[in-house]
């Protein structure tokens, strides 16, 4: 689950050595937000229709349907979505919110390109997220996606 969000990191439990033996020999490990919290369940505990609260709960081959330019909902990638997460990057310190979303596409297609999936070049264009937790943190992280470039929707069965 952590290889795929952004701007997390990982926490082992570790028991006393009697809880150790009690809970079959293993270690509850955390998930926490490296610089601000993570909202709402993730991984596989997510349910599809959910709109996103924040981008930081985005995870990497998500499926997209995009409501509006704010608002995004997690859906199978088994039907039809209008975006996919493939990565993420970072913007500057002296980036803006408002100046991340007009540059953060061009940020994407640089740091994360569709081609290197497999998404062909003269069908798909890089797309994004942003959000105010990453601008809040200073983190600066951006969600980049894969599109279609003439808006139609995308299927399960692309790269």
């Amino acid at each position: 689950l952590r290889e795929r969000l952004a701007d997390v990191r990982s926490h082992a439990l570790v028991p006393s050595a009697t809880g150790f033996e009690a809970a079959g020999r293993r270690t509850a490990c955390l998930v926490l937000g490296a610089h601000g919290p993570l909202y709402g369940p993730l991984g596989e505990r997510r349910r599809f229709g959910t709109p996103f609260a924040d981008t930081a709960t985005m995870q990497k081959r998500d499926c997209l349907d995009v409501r509006s330019n704010r608002e995004a909902r997690l859906v199978p990638c088994g039907g039809r979505y209008d975006e996919q997460v493939l990565g993420f990057t970072r913007l500057g310190a002296d980036v803006t919110l408002a100046e991340a979303r007009t540059s953060s596409d061009a940020a994407c297609a640089r740091d994360v390109p569709p081609r290197d999936y497999g998404f062909d070049p003269s069908v798909y264009e890089a797309g994004s997220w942003t959000s105010e937790g990453p601008w809040k943190s200073g983190t600066h992280v951006v969600v980049c996606t894969v599109r279609r470039q003439n808006g139609g929707t995308m299927e399960g069965t692309e790269p």
